[in-house]
């Protein structure tokens, strides 16, 4: 599944031999409904993470707001889950003048829970993919 349409560039789902890739704008029922989504990844959001969220909610919005104590952290955080974020930064331009740069990163799972959501905001954190390890879905016991 990916979206065309201008302003969707974080809308995808791409597998390779070892991850799971998931634009961070991809709403949990597109992830269900796709074709291109792992199955076992399927049935874990249906019996573990729609559970407390909309099924219409973005993975960046759930990202976003989730706190180490809600059970989808848990879930994400035992599959080893990694968040592709871009931060910015400030960098001086031409004529000393001061531009910001975003500088992409992949940060674990509990590094960005580490950060409220007051904090992710303030610091203009943008969660732009979901990246999960294939094994370890496999190993996961639903």
């Amino acid at each position: 599944m990916t979206d065309e349409r201008p302003g969707n560039e974080f809308k995808y789902i791409i597998q390779d031999l070892y991850r799971l890739y998931f634009g961070a704008k991809c709403t949990y029922s597109e992830i269900m409904e796709s074709d291109e989504t792992y199955t076992r990844f399927k049935a874990l959001c249906r019996n573990c993470l729609i559970t407390e969220v909309d099924r219409d909610t973005t993975l960046e919005s759930h990202f976003y707001y989730m706190s180490p104590s809600d059970r989808a952290a848990e879930v994400y955080t035992s599959l080893g889950a990694r968040v592709r974020v871009n931060v910015p930064t400030v960098k001086k331009g031409l004529l000393g003048r001061e531009q910001r740069v975003y500088k992409e990163e992949i940060w674990k799972i509990e590094d960005l829970m580490a950060l409220s959501a007051q904090k992710k905001s303030f610091r203009g954190i943008v969660i732009s993919e979901i990246q999960i390890p294939k094994r370890k879905l496999r190993e996961f016991v639903i």
